[in-house]
């Protein structure tokens, strides 16, 4: 008896089991969930993101350099930084034709330069190699002055005029001409006008030079040259000749000063040098635009007259002053 109840009990959970199982074979599946798609980005709009990302960082980093004391130059170097980025990426939504609310940024500190003296090297249109020495200014958008120097002599005579000017705000270029100092070449006295060319060229090239204020100062041959050049070169502001002559080794000034027309012209010349200051006095005659002569007492020829108590130097930053103001 108890083996066949036992044989029932068995029989009946493999039947309940099989009919379990088959209930679950029958059954509908549960759906599986779909999984979330998370909207897609357009590009203007990450673009968006990215420019608004930048400005919030901007004003993180200009308060934490703010607490810890940072210097002018610091801040501004910041913010040159992440308006430069923002504006790329504003000037990028723009040339995709999006439509967006330009922020509004703050002004963009100009960089801080150094003064700095560095020798150059330059080619002139007749394949001369020419050396020169560049007194860069601390300041952008400033005047430039080239300093021609005399016969015989090289681009050193200049240097502490050159620093004087360099102090002033002014970019200098000093350079040795052809066949003198450090540069190539033989003297070739009719082509020394090509030197002036390629050193006024410099200038121009230089990213912190206001090319429109280029001045010119020369001396004895130098000066020569100097009026030589600018009256082929328009866009020379200014010319001052220190001890010119009318006529120096076949460099003649009358027809030069003339063609200069009215563009402003600085002379100046000492007594006892009687062939320059003849020639200093003529010049200003032929002088058609704004003329300043100088005639000073036993000071010696050319670059001779600077670094004395004369007033020549005082009277030169004057006039360039004056010249190379932008309103001029």
């Amino acid at each position: 008896m108890k083996t066949r109840a036992l044989f029932t009990v068995l029989v009946f959970s493999l039947l309940l089991t099989a009919a379990l199982a088959a209930c679950r074979a029958s059954a509908p599946a549960s759906p599986t969930p779909s999984p979330t798609v998370a909207p897609t980005r357009s590009p203007e709009q990450a673009l968006l993101d990215e420019r608004d990302l930048a400005a919030h960082e901007l004003g993180s980093a200009m308060e934490k350099a703010r607490l810890r004391g940072a210097s002018e130059e610091e801040l501004a170097q910041i913010t040159r930084a992440y308006v430069a980025t923002i504006e790329a990426i504003e000037q990028e939504l723009t040339a995709r034709g999006a439509t967006f609310q330009p922020l509004n940024l703050p002004p963009t500190p100009t960089p801080a330069l150094q003064k700095r003296v560095f020798d150059i090297g330059m080619v002139t249109q007749d394949g001369v190699h020419i050396q020169g020495t560049y007194y860069q200014p601390a300041a952008v958008h400033a005047p430039g002055v080239l300093l021609l120097h005399m016969l015989g002599r090289q681009r050193q005579d200049w240097d502490p005029f050159a620093r004087t000017l360099q102090e002033a705000g002014y970019g200098v270029l000093t350079i040795d001409f052809r066949g003198h100092g450090a540069s190539e070449g033989t003297r070739e006295w009719d082509k020394m006008p090509l030197d002036a060319a390629i050193a006024v060229k410099y200038l121009r090239g230089r990213p912190e030079i206001d090319p429109a204020r280029i001045v010119i100062i020369g001396a004895s041959i130098g000066a020569n040259v100097a009026i030589n050049y600018a009256a082929t070169d328009p866009q020379v502001r200014g010319v001052a000749l220190l001890s010119p002559g009318l006529d120096y080794r076949g460099i003649k000034t009358p027809d030069a000063v003339k063609q200069y027309k009215e563009r402003p012209l600085f002379i100046a010349a000492s007594s006892e040098d009687s062939y320059a200051a003849q020639s200093a006095q003529t010049l200003d005659q032929l002088a058609q635009g704004p003329h300043r002569l100088l005639i000073l007492q036993n000071q010696g020829h050319g670059t001779q007259m600077l670094g004395k108590a004369n007033g020549l130097e005082e009277a030169l930053l004057s006039w360039l002053q004056e010249v190379t103001s932008p309103s001029s």
